[in-house]
């Protein structure tokens, strides 16, 4: 199972992602929970949890401090899979976020239902294959 958080202030963005993963969950071959925050405070309780897998975090939620917030969220949950959709006309984040340490980000315009699916799928496996490794290193 795939534990996914949302983290979006707006509510039709909520709409438009959760529409979008529904559509994807068709082309998925494993469960997909989800759950979502609306403040930063909330996320960031729940990431202090460490009770999910993927983030999909809307650049809305800190706007230019959005890389900053990447790597302070990753620094309570290394494990952590973020996921940013910027904005169309800020795309030249999109280095900084990975800098920061997001997996991916794309703006939130071009988001679709296949390319959630395989970002969920790519995602899904390496969390697998960590936990073999990680099962195979603890026996060795």
């Amino acid at each position: 199972m795939l534990r996914l958080l949302i983290a979006t202030p707006d509510e039709k963005s909520l709409s438009l992602i959760y529409s979008i993963l529904d559509s994807a969950l068709y082309l998925t071959p494993f469960e997909v929970t989800s759950d979502e925050v609306d403040t930063y405070t909330a996320l960031k309780d729940r990431i202090e949890k460490k009770c999910d897998d993927v983030l999909v975090l809307d650049w809305q939620m800190k706007g230019s401090e959005t890389p900053r917030l990447v790597t302070e969220l990753l620094q309570y949950n290394p494990r952590l899979r973020v996921v940013v959709l910027l904005p169309e006309h800020y795309r030249q984040y999109r280095r900084l976020i990975w800098e920061a340490g997001a997996c991916n980000g794309i703006p939130k315009e071009h988001m679709d239902q296949e390319w959630l699916s395989t970002v969920l799928c790519i995602m899904y496996r390496a969390m697998e294959r960590e936990a073999a490794l990680s099962a195979k290193l603890s026996q060795g």
